[in-house]
Parts: C-alpha cells; sequence; structure tokens
C-alpha cells in the first residue's frame, strides 16, 4: 500500500491561483487537493505558510561535487536541478552525458536532468546531436564566449545546431557575451596597467552581451528554431527579447538571482574579486530592469548558476587569472521569496519563475512544477514570518563563502519532499541524500 501523507492548512500554490487547501499525497504523486477533514495519514502542519511546487533550477552546474551541491539544494527547496555536463578534453558532448549520469545516479539527494555542454564546438559532428537526442537529452549549451577555454562557437556552428535541434526536439541554451570584443578590451585594460579585479568585469561590459543576444536571436531565426538565452543581465538584451517575441519568434530567457540581488557597486570595493562571474553584476538601474522583466512575463526563469567549484583559470598575475563564478543553488528560491515579495511580485508568479515554467520550458511539465493530481510530489512548505541572515557556514554547498553571507531573507523553508518523501524538516535533512534520480537515459 502507498505511503500517505497530508500537509494541512496551508495555502497551495497551483498553477490556477492560491488556495487554503490540504494537500494529499500517494507513494510518489500528488493525489489531490482536499478541504480538510478525516484523511488518513501521516500528518504535516502547514498552517500559516504557503506550499509551493519544489523548485527547479534551470542553471547549475554541480558535477564537481553531486553530492554536497544537491543536499545544499534540497535545503532550499529546490528538488530539481538541470545541471550542465563537464566535458573533459576531447570529450565527445555524449560520453560527457553518459559519465555524469554514472557521477549522479547514487550520490544526489534530489533529481538531476543533465544538459549537454558542447566542450569542443569545432569537432561536434551531427552524430553527436542524434547522440545525444537518443540518450535523451533535452537541450545543449553553446558559448560565444571564452575563446580562451576553446568554448567559443562560431555563429556558423550555432546555426547549424539550432537547425538541428529542430529536427531532433531539443533547446538551445546560449550564454550570450562577444568573447571576440572581450579579448580586445582585456588587452586594452591590461597594455594600460589595469590588472585590478575590478577590470574582470568592465572587460565584459553590457553592450558586449547586448550585441551576442541581438545575433544568437536574429540567427535562431534564421534557423527557425527556438532558443533560450542564458543569464540575460541587461535592459538592452530585454529589449531585444521584447521586439523578436512581438514578431513571434519562440525565445525563452533566463535571469540569475544574483543579477536580481546584488549589484556593480560590489567592484568598487576591496572585496571585488569575491564578486567575480559572468556575465559580471550590472548597475543598479539594470537590476530594477531585470525586476520589471521578471513581474510582467518577459523572463522565463530565475536560475542560481550554480558552481559548486569556482572556475580557475591558470595564474597570470593579474584580473585573467582570478577565480571566478557562485555557489547559490540553496538560497536561489529563499532570495527570490524573500526580495520577490518585498518588490510586489505575487507568490504565483514566483512559483512560475522558480518552478512551473522551467519545467514547461523543458519538457518536465506536468509531472514536474505544479501542484496538480498526478504530478510527483515535489513540494516545498514555505513560512513567511521567519527573518534571518544569511552565514556562509550555515550553508550546505561545502563552497565555503557565499557572495550572500550578511543579507537578510524574510521567511524560510520549513520542509521539502522530494516525489512524496520527506527529506527536510526544521533545517535538518531527514530522509535519504542519495534519493535523487538522473532523468535522462544512457542508450
Amino acid at each position: 500500500m502507498s505511503r500517505r501523507v497530508i500537509i494541512r492548512g496551508g495555502r497551495v500554490v497551483t498553477p490556477a491561483g492560491v488556495r487554503q487547501a490540504d494537500v494529499e499525497v500517494s507513494g510518489e504523486r500528488v493525489a489531490g487537493l482536499g478541504a480538510g477533514g478525516g484523511h488518513d495519514g501521516e500528518v504535516i502542519d502547514a498552517k500559516g505558510c504557503y506550499v509551493l511546487p519544489g523548485g527547479i533550477d534551470p542553471h547549475t552546474h554541480l558535477l564537481a561535487d553531486i553530492a554536497s551541491g544537491t543536499r545544499s539544494a534540497a535545503f532550499g527547496g529546490t528538488t530539481t536541478a538541470l545541471c550542465f555536463t563537464n566535458p573533459k578534453p576531447g570529450e565527445s558532448a555524449p560520453k560527457a552525458v553518459i559519465r555524469g549520469r554514472r557521477e549522479v545516479e547514487g550520490h544526489a539527494a534530489i533529481d538531476v536532468d543533465l544538459h549537454a555542454i558542447i566542450g569542443d564546438p569545432d569537432r561536434l559532428t551531427t552524430h553527436d546531436l542524434e547522440h545525444l537526442k537518443r540518450l535523451g537529452v533535452r537541450a545543449v549549451k553553446l558559448f560565444l564566449a571564452f575563446p580562451e577555454q576553446g568554448l567559443m562557437a562560431t555563429d556558423a556552428c550555432l546555426y547549424e545546431v539550432l537547425r538541428a535541434s529542430k529536427k531532433l526536439g531539443f533547446l538551445v541554451k546560449v550564454h550570450c557575451e562577444n568573447g571576440s570584443v572581450i579579448r580586445a578590451l582585456v588587452a586594452d585594460f591590461l597594455a594600460r596597467g589595469r590588472t585590478g579585479p575590478a577590470h574582470f568585469a568592465y572587460s565584459r561590459p553590457p553592450d558586449v552581451e547586448d550585441e551576442a543576444i541581438g545575433r544568437a536571436l536574429a540567427i535562431a531565426h534564421l534557423a527557425g528554431a527556438p532558443v533560450y538565452i542564458t543569464h540575460m543581465t541587461t535592459a538592452g538584451g530585454i529589449q531585444r527579447l521584447v521586439a523578436v517575441r512581438a514578431n513571434g519568434q519562440a525565445a525563452y530567457s533566463e535571469v540569475c538571482i544574483h543579477h536580481l540581488v546584488l549589484d556593480a557597486s560590489l567592484y568598487r570595493g576591496r572585496h571585488a574579486a569575491r564578486f567575480l562571474v559572468a556575465p559580471p553584476l550590472r548597475p543598479r538601474e539594470s537590476v530594477d530592469a531585470l525586476w520589471s522583466a521578471a513581474a510582467d512575463g518577459t523572463v522565463d526563469t530565475i536560475a542560481s548558476d550554480h558552481s559548486q567549484l569556482r572556475y580557475q583559470p591558470p595564474p597570470t598575475g593579474d584580473f585573467m587569472g582570478l577565480p571566478y563564478g557562485f555557489a547559490g543553488i540553496e538560497l536561489r528560491l529563499p532570495l527570490l521569496l524573500s526580495e520577490g515579495i518585498r518588490r510586489g511580485l505575487s507568490i504565483q508568479r514566483i512559483a512560475q519563475l522558480s518552478a512551473t515554467r522551467p519545467a514547461q520550458v523543458f519538457g518536465l511539465y506536468p509531472r514536474k512544477g505544479a501542484i496538480l493530481p498526478g504530478s510527483d510530489a515535489d513540494l516545498v512548505v514555505w513560512d513567511p514570518r521567519p527573518r534571518w541572515e544569511v552565514k556562509a557556514s550555515a550553508l550546505h554547498d561545502g563552497v565555503g563563502a557565499s557572495p550572500y553571507s550578511g543579507m537578510t531573507i524574510q521567511g524560510a523553508i520549513r520542509y521539502v519532499f522530494l516525489r512524496g518523501q520527506l527529506v527536510v524538516a526544521d533545517g535538518k535533512l531527514v530522509g535519504s541524500s542519495t534519493s535523487g534520480r538522473c532523468l535522462i537515459r544512457t542508450a
């Protein structure tokens, strides 16, 4: 007989709205939404709390330590992570996916879907793309930057992958920064002796992102394929997206939580090196523009771009040799709820950004991303009343530092369920730390 759980007395956030109801769980699935009363089963008291769909983080890099990264995710109310592979030099994209699945299975605390990084775009073949499709990969990622890492795809490569994606049925995610212009700006700064950490950010100004977003959208239009723009940070990028959508083009947009709660003023301090990320943090007016786009429906998803291990370039003695990237999967949902509600977003809109739209865009809906009868019982009970301060030592990712240290968050996660199993209760891991599944095949 399936285990039954009743989450009682909460305000349940569903695709149709927010309603006071009991959530009935049978085994791994949501059995229904009730009006209270004498249900049989274990009872979780959610009075005064909201019950949200488990978070789906659409942009993570967890494979450096899948156990720590996914455990951290669970504490933060994320029950599914869309995680990029990490190809080794000379390793094909399909082989990296197969290896990644082995690394996930038996080690993940939450469910993980693998998206394929194209780590050597010059050697990518049609056979590779067809193999990725057979493996069940729902998305691949190309970079228009990082020539120093061999990641930067040509426009022709982007066009061909987009064309193939239309036939094979996966989505192309694009990192939009103009890598050639960044390289020229870097050379100019270094020639003038501007070697400090802030110049990592200054060498990646909004214009290089805006240009690359416009180019990616234009190439996707030519290819007749949808495209997903990762970690947008600028008002100019938003305007380009809105314009192509007005003409009927299918384009999806992602914003990261750090670009919503941190800003470029941090590069003026003596701790600038702690806040290096690509694309960099932007001025406050850009942050406000991103929030407006999140509120009005322009933004589809909110991600963490969690880096379990910061990227460490070869030492150079200047900003080009500094590590960059943030760990943030544990705080993505708490920060979004706290700051989003403060800025006037409805909790239903926050659930869309953090769970429902990622599930819809990447083919996981309605199994995931919503509280509906028959959906996976991935559930978060969130209490809006507590107020607490972020301390890196209290996080569970094992990274040891956080760009969010010292921030105050309103509201706290009380319970987290993964497919009907209670995994986090009042700040403690109570379920198995290896109950997560990999959501792709290995054929």
